[in-house]
Protein backbone atom coordinates (compact mmCIF):
# COMPACT_ATOMS: atom_id res chain seq x y z
CA UNK A 1 0.00 0.00 0.00
CA UNK A 2 1.23 3.58 -1.05
CA UNK A 3 1.88 6.15 1.08
CA UNK A 4 -0.94 8.13 -0.02
CA UNK A 5 -3.38 5.68 -0.04
CA UNK A 6 -2.18 5.00 3.67
CA UNK A 7 -3.07 8.56 4.70
CA UNK A 8 -6.06 8.84 2.80
CA UNK A 9 -7.22 5.20 4.58
CA UNK A 10 -6.05 6.66 8.15
CA UNK A 11 -8.56 9.65 7.17
CA UNK A 12 -10.96 8.12 5.53
CA UNK A 13 -13.87 10.22 7.26
CA UNK A 14 -13.22 12.92 5.60
CA UNK A 15 -14.68 10.98 2.50
CA UNK A 16 -18.10 10.90 4.40
CA UNK A 17 -19.43 14.65 4.25
CA UNK A 18 -19.12 17.18 1.54
CA UNK A 19 -15.06 16.68 0.66
CA UNK A 20 -13.21 13.65 -1.57
CA UNK A 21 -9.49 13.73 -1.19
CA UNK A 22 -7.92 11.62 -4.06
CA UNK A 23 -5.27 11.61 -6.40
CA UNK A 24 -6.16 14.81 -8.67
CA UNK A 25 -6.92 17.08 -5.79
CA UNK A 26 -9.43 17.94 -3.40
CA UNK A 27 -13.65 18.08 -4.75
CA UNK A 28 -16.30 19.99 -3.39
CA UNK A 29 -19.49 18.00 -4.42
CA UNK A 30 -22.16 16.05 -2.81
CA UNK A 31 -23.76 12.59 -2.44
CA UNK A 32 -25.92 11.19 -5.38
CA UNK A 33 -28.27 8.10 -4.91
CA UNK A 34 -28.18 6.20 -7.45
CA UNK A 35 -32.04 4.19 -7.60
CA UNK A 36 -33.26 1.06 -9.65
CA UNK A 37 -36.42 0.67 -11.33
CA UNK A 38 -38.28 -0.17 -8.16
CA UNK A 39 -37.02 2.91 -6.13
CA UNK A 40 -34.67 0.97 -4.52
CA UNK A 41 -30.96 2.95 -3.34
CA UNK A 42 -28.66 0.31 -5.09
CA UNK A 43 -25.48 3.14 -4.63
CA UNK A 44 -24.29 6.12 -3.69
CA UNK A 45 -22.01 8.33 -5.63
CA UNK A 46 -20.08 11.38 -5.09
CA UNK A 47 -20.83 14.25 -7.51
CA UNK A 48 -18.20 17.03 -7.62
CA UNK A 49 -19.26 20.83 -8.00
CA UNK A 50 -16.37 22.55 -7.01
CA UNK A 51 -12.59 21.89 -7.31
CA UNK A 52 -10.78 22.76 -3.87
CA UNK A 53 -7.45 22.33 -5.21
CA UNK A 54 -5.65 20.08 -7.83
CA UNK A 55 -3.26 18.54 -5.71
CA UNK A 56 -4.72 16.41 -2.31
CA UNK A 57 -3.91 18.80 0.82
CA UNK A 58 -5.55 17.62 4.40
CA UNK A 59 -4.57 18.22 8.18
CA UNK A 60 -2.63 15.54 9.78
CA UNK A 61 -2.63 16.86 13.73
CA UNK A 62 -3.18 20.00 15.55
CA UNK A 63 0.04 21.00 17.78
CA UNK A 64 -0.68 22.75 21.01
CA UNK A 65 2.15 25.32 22.20
CA UNK A 66 2.84 24.42 25.90
CA UNK A 67 4.19 28.69 25.90
CA UNK A 68 1.12 30.14 24.37
CA UNK A 69 -1.61 27.88 23.97
CA UNK A 70 -1.87 29.09 20.23
CA UNK A 71 -3.14 26.31 18.27
CA UNK A 72 -1.19 25.16 14.55
CA UNK A 73 -1.99 22.78 12.23
CA UNK A 74 0.31 20.11 10.42
CA UNK A 75 -0.81 20.11 7.17
CA UNK A 76 0.33 17.36 4.23
CA UNK A 77 0.74 18.09 0.74
CA UNK A 78 1.12 15.20 -2.06
CA UNK A 79 3.58 16.88 -4.16
CA UNK A 80 6.06 14.84 -6.91
CA UNK A 81 5.16 11.47 -5.51
CA UNK A 82 5.83 12.70 -1.68
CA UNK A 83 3.83 13.54 0.97
CA UNK A 84 5.64 16.90 2.09
CA UNK A 85 4.80 18.71 5.55
CA UNK A 86 4.19 22.50 6.65
CA UNK A 87 2.52 24.02 10.07
CA UNK A 88 0.30 27.24 9.68
CA UNK A 89 -1.28 28.88 12.49
CA UNK A 90 -5.11 27.75 12.60
CA UNK A 91 -6.45 31.67 11.76
CA UNK A 92 -4.53 31.47 9.02
CA UNK A 93 -6.36 28.07 7.16
CA UNK A 94 -9.45 28.85 8.23
CA UNK A 95 -9.34 32.40 6.64
CA UNK A 96 -9.63 33.67 2.99
CA UNK A 97 -7.88 36.66 3.20
CA UNK A 98 -4.77 35.38 4.89
CA UNK A 99 -4.55 31.56 3.24
CA UNK A 100 -3.10 32.97 0.28
CA UNK A 101 0.05 33.89 1.86
CA UNK A 102 0.70 30.07 2.48
CA UNK A 103 1.47 29.93 -1.49
CA UNK A 104 4.99 30.48 -1.20
CA UNK A 105 5.42 26.99 1.42
CA UNK A 106 4.06 25.40 -1.78
CA UNK A 107 0.13 25.60 -0.77
CA UNK A 108 -1.95 25.10 -4.15
CA UNK A 109 -3.54 28.40 -3.04
CA UNK A 110 -4.75 31.25 -5.42
CA UNK A 111 -6.81 34.07 -5.90
CA UNK A 112 -9.29 32.24 -7.50
CA UNK A 113 -9.76 29.33 -4.57
CA UNK A 114 -8.54 30.51 -1.18
CA UNK A 115 -11.79 31.07 -0.22
CA UNK A 116 -12.92 27.66 -1.04
CA UNK A 117 -9.31 26.28 0.48
CA UNK A 118 -10.36 28.39 3.61
CA UNK A 119 -14.07 27.16 3.82
CA UNK A 120 -12.30 23.53 3.70
CA UNK A 121 -10.17 23.30 6.12
CA UNK A 122 -12.98 25.47 8.58
CA UNK A 123 -15.28 22.52 7.84
CA UNK A 124 -12.74 19.39 8.26
CA UNK A 125 -11.16 21.20 11.23
CA UNK A 126 -14.83 22.08 13.05
CA UNK A 127 -16.04 18.66 12.23
CA UNK A 128 -13.18 16.28 13.12
CA UNK A 129 -11.39 18.34 15.61
CA UNK A 130 -11.35 15.62 18.35
CA UNK A 131 -10.22 12.87 15.54
CA UNK A 132 -7.20 14.69 14.64
CA UNK A 133 -3.72 13.87 16.80
CA UNK A 134 -2.67 16.11 18.97
CA UNK A 135 0.80 16.90 19.88
CA UNK A 136 2.37 18.96 22.54
CA UNK A 137 4.47 21.71 20.79
CA UNK A 138 7.13 24.25 21.61
CA UNK A 139 8.54 27.10 18.72
CA UNK A 140 11.39 27.82 20.81
CA UNK A 141 14.33 26.19 22.55
CA UNK A 142 15.05 24.84 25.92
CA UNK A 143 13.21 23.91 29.01
CA UNK A 144 9.74 23.30 29.49
CA UNK A 145 7.71 21.35 31.70
CA UNK A 146 5.32 18.66 30.75
CA UNK A 147 2.86 16.05 32.44
CA UNK A 148 5.57 16.47 35.54
CA UNK A 149 8.79 16.33 34.17
CA UNK A 150 11.45 18.65 33.17
CA UNK A 151 12.21 18.35 28.79
CA UNK A 152 14.08 20.12 26.80
CA UNK A 153 13.89 21.46 23.04
CA UNK A 154 14.46 19.72 21.04
CA UNK A 155 15.95 16.90 22.54
CA UNK A 156 12.26 15.39 23.99
CA UNK A 157 10.90 13.41 21.49
CA UNK A 158 7.05 13.99 22.63
CA UNK A 159 7.53 17.64 21.92
CA UNK A 160 7.51 18.79 18.31
CA UNK A 161 8.61 22.01 16.76
CA UNK A 162 5.87 24.34 15.50
CA UNK A 163 8.08 27.85 14.82
CA UNK A 164 7.27 29.29 11.77
CA UNK A 165 9.99 29.64 8.57
CA UNK A 166 11.72 32.30 10.06
CA UNK A 167 13.67 30.14 12.36
CA UNK A 168 13.56 26.61 10.97
CA UNK A 169 16.61 26.46 9.42
CA UNK A 170 18.08 27.64 12.93
CA UNK A 171 16.35 24.70 14.41
CA UNK A 172 17.63 22.45 11.30
CA UNK A 173 21.51 23.29 12.68
CA UNK A 174 20.43 21.76 15.92
CA UNK A 175 21.11 18.34 14.95
CA UNK A 176 24.02 15.85 14.92
CA UNK A 177 27.19 14.64 12.50
CA UNK A 178 29.69 12.35 13.44
CA UNK A 179 30.03 10.37 16.56
CA UNK A 180 30.22 11.73 20.12
CA UNK A 181 33.01 9.54 20.96
CA UNK A 182 35.44 11.04 18.25
CA UNK A 183 34.32 14.69 19.22
CA UNK A 184 35.34 13.66 22.62
CA UNK A 185 38.51 12.25 21.58
CA UNK A 186 39.44 15.18 19.55
CA UNK A 187 38.70 17.89 21.71
CA UNK A 188 39.65 16.95 24.86
CA UNK A 189 43.48 17.90 24.08
CA UNK A 190 42.31 21.32 22.88
CA UNK A 191 40.79 22.04 26.14
CA UNK A 192 44.05 22.33 27.45
CA UNK A 193 44.19 25.74 26.82
CA UNK A 194 42.38 27.73 29.36
CA UNK A 195 40.64 29.99 27.18
CA UNK A 196 38.81 27.46 24.98
CA UNK A 197 37.95 25.69 28.00
CA UNK A 198 36.21 28.69 29.50
CA UNK A 199 34.57 29.47 26.44
CA UNK A 200 33.23 25.97 25.95
CA UNK A 201 31.94 25.73 30.25
CA UNK A 202 30.07 29.25 29.02
CA UNK A 203 28.32 27.24 26.07
CA UNK A 204 27.23 24.31 28.57
CA UNK A 205 26.27 27.11 31.81
CA UNK A 206 23.48 28.22 29.17
CA UNK A 207 21.51 25.08 29.36
CA UNK A 208 22.04 25.99 33.56
CA UNK A 209 20.67 29.68 33.73
CA UNK A 210 17.08 28.33 34.15
CA UNK A 211 17.12 25.73 36.08
CA UNK A 212 19.46 27.35 38.83
CA UNK A 213 17.61 30.90 38.46
CA UNK A 214 20.70 33.24 37.24
CA UNK A 215 20.92 35.80 34.89
CA UNK A 216 21.94 35.58 31.18
CA UNK A 217 25.83 36.66 30.84
CA UNK A 218 28.14 37.54 28.40
CA UNK A 219 31.92 35.74 27.77
CA UNK A 220 34.01 37.77 25.62
CA UNK A 221 36.79 36.33 23.88
CA UNK A 222 38.92 39.51 22.19
CA UNK A 223 42.51 40.00 21.23
CA UNK A 224 44.30 40.47 17.31
CA UNK A 225 43.31 38.59 14.15
CA UNK A 226 45.14 35.44 13.77
CA UNK A 227 44.74 33.79 17.41
CA UNK A 228 41.82 31.15 16.60
CA UNK A 229 39.10 33.02 18.98
CA UNK A 230 36.10 32.21 16.11
CA UNK A 231 37.39 28.67 16.02
CA UNK A 232 37.24 28.55 20.14
CA UNK A 233 33.61 29.85 18.73
CA UNK A 234 33.14 26.79 16.30
CA UNK A 235 34.39 24.29 19.16
CA UNK A 236 31.56 25.91 21.81
CA UNK A 237 29.01 25.80 19.26
CA UNK A 238 29.40 22.35 18.31
CA UNK A 239 28.40 21.01 21.78
CA UNK A 240 25.13 21.74 20.07
CA UNK A 241 24.75 21.63 16.52
CA UNK A 242 26.12 22.66 13.58
CA UNK A 243 28.94 25.69 13.94
CA UNK A 244 29.34 26.81 10.84
CA UNK A 245 28.82 30.38 10.15
CA UNK A 246 25.50 31.58 9.52
CA UNK A 247 24.16 28.26 11.90
CA UNK A 248 24.48 27.95 15.36
CA UNK A 249 27.67 30.67 14.68
CA UNK A 250 25.98 33.99 13.72
CA UNK A 251 27.72 36.92 12.23
CA UNK A 252 27.10 39.89 14.33
CA UNK A 253 26.24 41.58 11.15
CA UNK A 254 22.30 41.43 12.43
CA UNK A 255 19.83 44.33 13.84
CA UNK A 256 19.30 44.64 17.48
CA UNK A 257 15.96 43.05 16.64
CA UNK A 258 17.07 39.90 14.48
CA UNK A 259 19.69 39.20 17.29
CA UNK A 260 17.49 39.32 20.74
CA UNK A 261 14.47 37.51 18.65
CA UNK A 262 17.04 34.50 17.78
CA UNK A 263 17.99 34.85 21.77
CA UNK A 264 14.90 34.01 22.08
CA UNK A 265 14.58 31.25 20.14
CA UNK A 266 17.39 29.59 21.50
CA UNK A 267 16.04 30.23 24.74
CA UNK A 268 18.56 28.06 26.40
CA UNK A 269 21.13 27.15 23.85
CA UNK A 270 24.00 29.66 24.10
CA UNK A 271 23.73 32.66 21.34
CA UNK A 272 27.36 32.39 19.96
CA UNK A 273 28.44 35.74 17.67
CA UNK A 274 31.56 36.42 15.60
CA UNK A 275 33.24 39.69 15.59
CA UNK A 276 31.30 41.97 17.80
CA UNK A 277 32.97 44.57 17.04
CA UNK A 278 30.95 44.78 13.62
CA UNK A 279 28.17 46.63 15.36
CA UNK A 280 29.64 48.80 17.36
CA UNK A 281 28.58 51.70 15.14
CA UNK A 282 24.58 50.38 15.43
CA UNK A 283 25.02 50.43 19.72
CA UNK A 284 26.04 54.33 19.96
CA UNK A 285 29.55 53.56 19.39
CA UNK A 286 29.67 51.07 22.85
CA UNK A 287 28.17 47.92 23.67
CA UNK A 288 26.10 48.81 27.08
CA UNK A 289 22.96 49.40 25.55
CA UNK A 290 23.51 45.74 23.75
CA UNK A 291 24.68 44.33 26.89
CA UNK A 292 22.36 45.58 29.25
CA UNK A 293 19.76 44.40 27.07
CA UNK A 294 20.59 41.10 26.38
CA UNK A 295 21.58 40.23 30.39
CA UNK A 296 18.13 41.32 31.22
CA UNK A 297 16.32 38.28 29.57
CA UNK A 298 13.60 40.16 28.27
CA UNK A 299 13.02 42.20 25.46
CA UNK A 300 10.87 45.52 25.43
CA UNK A 301 7.11 45.51 24.41
CA UNK A 302 6.16 46.04 21.12
CA UNK A 303 2.90 47.23 19.53
CA UNK A 304 1.61 45.81 16.55
CA UNK A 305 -1.67 47.52 14.74
CA UNK A 306 -3.94 47.63 17.62
CA UNK A 307 -2.62 44.68 19.89
CA UNK A 308 0.52 44.59 22.38
CA UNK A 309 2.69 41.68 21.07
CA UNK A 310 3.45 38.47 22.94
CA UNK A 311 6.61 39.52 25.14
CA UNK A 312 10.59 37.95 23.87
CA UNK A 313 12.46 36.48 26.62
CA UNK A 314 15.51 34.26 26.91
CA UNK A 315 18.09 32.78 29.51
CA UNK A 316 20.95 31.56 27.77
CA UNK A 317 24.27 32.82 27.98
CA UNK A 318 25.81 35.06 24.99
CA UNK A 319 29.32 33.96 23.43
CA UNK A 320 31.29 36.75 21.81
CA UNK A 321 34.42 37.42 19.94
CA UNK A 322 36.09 40.40 18.70
CA UNK A 323 38.81 42.77 18.57
CA UNK A 324 38.63 45.07 21.21
CA UNK A 325 37.29 44.68 24.63
CA UNK A 326 33.16 45.09 25.14
CA UNK A 327 33.50 46.68 28.31
CA UNK A 328 35.10 50.60 28.33
CA UNK A 329 36.83 51.95 31.51
CA UNK A 330 34.11 54.42 30.71
CA UNK A 331 31.17 51.61 30.78
CA UNK A 332 28.48 51.63 33.76
CA UNK A 333 29.02 48.95 36.80
CA UNK A 334 26.06 46.98 35.43
CA UNK A 335 27.65 46.28 32.27
CA UNK A 336 31.47 45.42 33.53
CA UNK A 337 29.40 42.98 36.18
CA UNK A 338 27.94 41.34 33.51
CA UNK A 339 30.94 40.79 31.26
CA UNK A 340 33.95 38.13 31.74
CA UNK A 341 35.87 39.32 29.11
CA UNK A 342 39.19 37.35 28.10
CA UNK A 343 42.17 39.23 26.37
CA UNK A 344 43.86 36.26 23.83
CA UNK A 345 47.07 37.33 23.34
CA UNK A 346 48.78 33.92 21.78
CA UNK A 347 47.47 31.82 19.07
CA UNK A 348 44.84 28.86 20.51
CA UNK A 349 45.30 26.70 18.38
CA UNK A 350 48.28 25.41 16.11
CA UNK A 351 46.29 24.57 12.63
CA UNK A 352 43.11 26.53 12.98
CA UNK A 353 41.48 25.36 9.69
CA UNK A 354 42.21 21.85 10.45
CA UNK A 355 40.32 22.45 13.51
CA UNK A 356 37.60 24.04 12.31
CA UNK A 357 37.10 21.79 9.30
CA UNK A 358 36.62 18.46 11.90
CA UNK A 359 33.76 20.37 13.95
CA UNK A 360 32.08 21.11 10.36
CA UNK A 361 31.70 17.13 10.39
CA UNK A 362 31.30 16.83 14.25
CA UNK A 363 28.96 18.67 15.86
CA UNK A 364 25.53 18.19 17.99
CA UNK A 365 26.38 15.22 19.53
CA UNK A 366 27.29 16.20 23.05
CA UNK A 367 24.39 18.39 23.44
CA UNK A 368 21.57 15.65 24.19
CA UNK A 369 23.93 13.73 26.46
CA UNK A 370 24.40 16.48 28.44
CA UNK A 371 21.29 17.63 28.71
CA UNK A 372 20.37 14.54 29.52
CA UNK A 373 23.20 14.20 32.30
CA UNK A 374 21.70 17.28 33.98
CA UNK A 375 17.78 15.29 33.61
CA UNK A 376 19.37 12.29 34.93
CA UNK A 377 19.76 13.35 39.00
CA UNK A 378 23.03 12.59 39.15
CA UNK A 379 24.32 15.72 39.63
CA UNK A 380 23.19 18.34 41.83
CA UNK A 381 23.85 21.89 39.38
CA UNK A 382 22.43 23.90 42.25
CA UNK A 383 24.81 23.02 44.87
CA UNK A 384 27.70 23.11 42.33
CA UNK A 385 26.93 26.16 41.54
CA UNK A 386 26.49 27.56 45.04
CA UNK A 387 29.81 26.01 45.97
CA UNK A 388 32.18 27.48 43.48
CA UNK A 389 30.42 30.88 44.41
CA UNK A 390 31.32 31.12 47.85
CA UNK A 391 34.89 30.36 46.55
CA UNK A 392 34.81 32.77 43.96
CA UNK A 393 33.57 35.75 46.08
CA UNK A 394 36.26 35.40 48.36
CA UNK A 395 38.32 36.96 45.67
CA UNK A 396 38.42 40.82 45.35
CA UNK A 397 35.18 40.76 42.74
CA UNK A 398 31.39 41.07 42.71
CA UNK A 399 28.28 39.45 43.32
CA UNK A 400 27.24 39.40 39.78
CA UNK A 401 30.97 38.35 38.16
CA UNK A 402 31.42 35.38 40.61
CA UNK A 403 27.90 34.39 39.90
CA UNK A 404 28.83 34.21 36.01
CA UNK A 405 32.01 32.13 36.50
CA UNK A 406 30.47 29.99 39.04
CA UNK A 407 27.75 29.04 36.61
CA UNK A 408 30.63 28.31 34.04
CA UNK A 409 32.80 26.63 36.62
CA UNK A 410 29.77 24.14 37.50
CA UNK A 411 29.22 23.64 34.13
CA UNK A 412 32.97 22.58 33.44
CA UNK A 413 32.71 20.24 36.57
CA UNK A 414 29.78 18.50 35.33
CA UNK A 415 31.08 18.47 31.52
CA UNK A 416 34.00 16.92 32.74
CA UNK A 417 32.30 13.99 34.84
CA UNK A 418 30.07 13.20 31.59
CA UNK A 419 32.83 13.60 28.28
CA UNK A 420 36.60 14.96 29.69
CA UNK A 421 37.47 12.06 32.73
CA UNK A 422 41.23 12.74 32.17
CA UNK A 423 41.51 16.02 32.63
CA UNK A 424 42.51 18.00 35.84
CA UNK A 425 39.23 19.59 37.44
CA UNK A 426 39.05 23.39 36.95
CA UNK A 427 38.79 25.09 40.60
CA UNK A 428 37.92 28.91 41.78
CA UNK A 429 41.41 29.77 41.95
CA UNK A 430 42.13 29.03 38.32
CA UNK A 431 39.82 31.28 37.06
CA UNK A 432 39.95 34.05 39.60
CA UNK A 433 42.27 36.30 37.73
CA UNK A 434 39.70 35.92 34.92
CA UNK A 435 37.42 38.29 36.79
CA UNK A 436 37.10 41.91 37.23
CA UNK A 437 37.48 42.98 40.60
CA UNK A 438 35.02 45.53 42.59
CA UNK A 439 37.25 48.87 41.68
CA UNK A 440 37.36 47.69 37.94
CA UNK A 441 33.23 47.51 38.03
CA UNK A 442 32.97 50.29 40.04
CA UNK A 443 32.88 53.21 37.30
CA UNK A 444 33.27 56.10 40.17
CA UNK A 445 36.63 54.32 40.74
CA UNK A 446 37.30 54.13 36.99
CA UNK A 447 36.56 57.80 36.23
CA UNK A 448 38.31 58.59 39.62
CA UNK A 449 41.48 56.83 37.71
CA UNK A 450 40.72 58.31 34.55
CA UNK A 451 40.74 61.74 36.16
CA UNK A 452 43.99 61.38 37.95
CA UNK A 453 45.54 60.08 34.25
CA UNK A 454 44.25 63.31 32.62
CA UNK A 455 45.30 65.68 34.98
CA UNK A 456 48.55 64.14 34.96
CA UNK A 457 49.19 64.26 31.70
CA UNK A 458 48.43 68.22 31.88
CA UNK A 459 50.62 68.60 35.01
CA UNK A 460 51.78 72.09 33.09
CA UNK A 461 48.35 73.59 33.46
CA UNK A 462 48.74 73.83 37.42
CA UNK A 463 51.78 75.47 37.51
CA UNK A 464 51.53 80.03 36.22
CA UNK A 465 55.07 79.81 35.07
CA UNK A 466 54.68 76.78 32.78
CA UNK A 467 51.02 77.33 31.06
CA UNK A 468 48.79 80.55 30.18
CA UNK A 469 45.65 77.88 30.70
CA UNK A 470 45.40 77.22 34.45
CA UNK A 471 43.18 74.98 35.53
CA UNK A 472 43.71 74.85 38.93
CA UNK A 473 46.32 74.46 41.56
CA UNK A 474 48.18 71.85 43.18
CA UNK A 475 49.48 71.23 46.48
CA UNK A 476 52.16 68.36 47.12
CA UNK A 477 52.29 68.22 50.90
CA UNK A 478 48.60 67.41 50.71
CA UNK A 479 49.01 65.18 47.78
CA UNK A 480 45.60 67.56 46.32
CA UNK A 481 45.22 69.30 43.54
CA UNK A 482 42.11 72.36 42.95
CA UNK A 483 40.63 71.59 39.72
CA UNK A 484 38.29 74.14 38.12
CA UNK A 485 34.87 72.70 38.39
CA UNK A 486 34.05 74.03 34.92
CA UNK A 487 37.39 72.41 33.35
CA UNK A 488 36.67 68.99 35.63
CA UNK A 489 33.46 68.77 34.28
CA UNK A 490 33.90 69.12 30.50
CA UNK A 491 36.75 66.29 30.98
CA UNK A 492 34.65 63.69 32.41
CA UNK A 493 32.09 64.47 30.03
CA UNK A 494 33.98 64.28 27.14
CA UNK A 495 34.71 60.68 28.42
CA UNK A 496 31.54 59.68 29.36
CA UNK A 497 31.55 60.32 33.11
CA UNK A 498 29.43 62.43 35.19
CA UNK A 499 30.73 64.29 38.01
CA UNK A 500 27.54 64.94 39.60
CA UNK A 501 26.77 60.94 39.79
CA UNK A 502 30.48 60.10 41.16
CA UNK A 503 31.47 62.82 43.81
CA UNK A 504 29.38 61.50 46.94
CA UNK A 505 31.31 58.07 46.01
CA UNK A 506 34.56 60.28 45.85
CA UNK A 507 34.16 61.77 49.33
CA UNK A 508 33.08 58.66 51.04
CA UNK A 509 36.28 56.59 49.59
CA UNK A 510 38.31 59.44 49.97
CA UNK A 511 39.16 61.05 46.35
CA UNK A 512 37.79 64.16 47.09
CA UNK A 513 37.11 66.61 50.19
CA UNK A 514 34.69 68.71 50.74
CA UNK A 515 35.02 72.60 52.07
CA UNK A 516 34.41 73.82 55.76
CA UNK A 517 30.58 74.61 54.65
CA UNK A 518 29.96 70.61 53.73
CA UNK A 519 29.97 71.95 49.91
CA UNK A 520 31.26 69.55 47.18
CA UNK A 521 33.49 73.01 45.84
CA UNK A 522 35.87 75.23 47.37
CA UNK A 523 35.02 79.03 46.63
CA UNK A 524 38.53 80.44 46.18
CA UNK A 525 40.70 82.82 43.87
CA UNK A 526 43.80 81.59 41.46
CA UNK A 527 45.63 84.59 39.56
CA UNK A 528 43.21 87.07 40.42
CA UNK A 529 40.16 84.89 39.43
CA UNK A 530 37.50 84.05 41.65
CA UNK A 531 35.54 80.43 41.05
CA UNK A 532 34.66 77.34 42.46
CA UNK A 533 37.18 74.44 42.66
CA UNK A 534 37.18 70.97 43.58
CA UNK A 535 39.44 69.32 45.93
CA UNK A 536 41.08 66.06 44.82
CA UNK A 537 43.32 63.68 46.33
CA UNK A 538 45.62 62.20 44.10
CA UNK A 539 46.92 58.62 44.73
CA UNK A 540 50.17 58.23 46.32
CA UNK A 541 53.24 56.19 45.15
CA UNK A 542 53.30 53.40 47.73
CA UNK A 543 49.32 52.63 47.40
CA UNK A 544 48.72 49.26 45.40
CA UNK A 545 48.90 49.63 41.78
CA UNK A 546 45.96 48.84 40.07
CA UNK A 547 45.26 45.07 38.93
Amino acid sequence: MSKFTELITEYAYMFERQYRIGTGGVQHGHIESVTNDNGQTVSNRFVMDKLVSRKPILPVSIMDNLDNSVQKVEVAIWDQNRWRKIVSNREKLTNSSKIITLADQGVPVGTDNARLMAQYFNSVLAEFDERLPRHPARSVMGWTELDGREMFMPYSDGIQFDGDDTYRYLYSSIKQKGTLSEWVEYTEPLRLSIEIRLVMAAAFASPLIELIGENPFVMHLWGGTGTAKTVSLLIAASIFGNPALGKLVRTMNMTPNAMLSTAAFLNSIPFCGDELQTIKNRWEGNYDRLIMQITEGIDRGRMKYNQIEDTKSWRCGFLFTGEEPCVKSTSGGGVANRVIQIEVKDKLVDNGNAVANFYKTHYGAAGPEYIGALQSGLFEPVELYQSFFAELIKHDTTDKQAGAMALMLAADRIAHNVFFHTEPELEAQDVAAYLSSQKQVDVTERAYQFVCGILAENSNNFDPELSRVLWGKSEPAESAVYVNKTVLNRIMTDAGYDFEACKKAWVRNGHMQKDAYDRYTHYMSINGMPTRYVKLIMPRQEQESER
